[in-house]
């Protein structure tokens, strides 16, 4: 097992839906073979929290698409997942956040309630992050924006290559 498969365990969180439970299963199954493309995960909080946002942006999408379509997390499509992340109408990077919020809200999870982990990773992969005074915009290292759909958006980029 790869270390990022191990980690994403604690990121999924104990209990929840059996659904939550496939589209994590199933997530580490896509990253399983593409994991030395998402670098090398360290112990520094960055890379770890951008590790769990990649990972779990893509679990939580193939949870949110498997329940709408009533499907397996197994036969969600990376085209749904595409779709799922693309502005609609003019959305900015929060819009489409909240749009997701949205969609969690509609399939029942109160996205403050502290004993539901779908609703505790989700309110880890809102969290938007901007530079701080002594990192600069163009800094690579900085964290742009919600933490959902930079991670999400690096998953589905052609260097990880992830195909289903």
């Amino acid at each position: 097992m790869t270390r990022i498969a191990e980690l994403s365990r604690q990121w999924q969180g104990e209990g929840g839906p059996e659904l939550w439970d496939a589209a994590w299963d199933r997530a580490r199954e896509l990253i399983a073979t593409r994991s030395q493309r998402f670098g090398p995960v360290r112990q520094t909080e960055w890379e770890l929290g951008y590790a769990a946002d990649q990972v779990g942006g893509l679990a939580t999408a193939l949870y949110i698409l498997a329940l709408e379509q009533r499907v397996e997390p197994a036969a969600v499509t990376r085209r749904s997942v595409e779709d799922l992340l693309r502005r609609r109408d003019g959305e900015d990077d929060l819009g489409i956040a909240r749009r997701w919020e949205a969609h969690l809200e509609n399939l029942g999870h109160d996205v403050d309630d502290a004993t539901d982990p779908v609703a505790a990773r989700w309110r880890v992969l809102r969290t938007v992050y901007e530079p701080t005074e002594d990192l600069y915009w163009n800094d690579a290292n900085v964290r742009r924006g919600p933490g959902l759909l930079e991670g999400l958006r690096y998953v589905l980029s052609a260097h990880v290559a992830l195909n289903f």
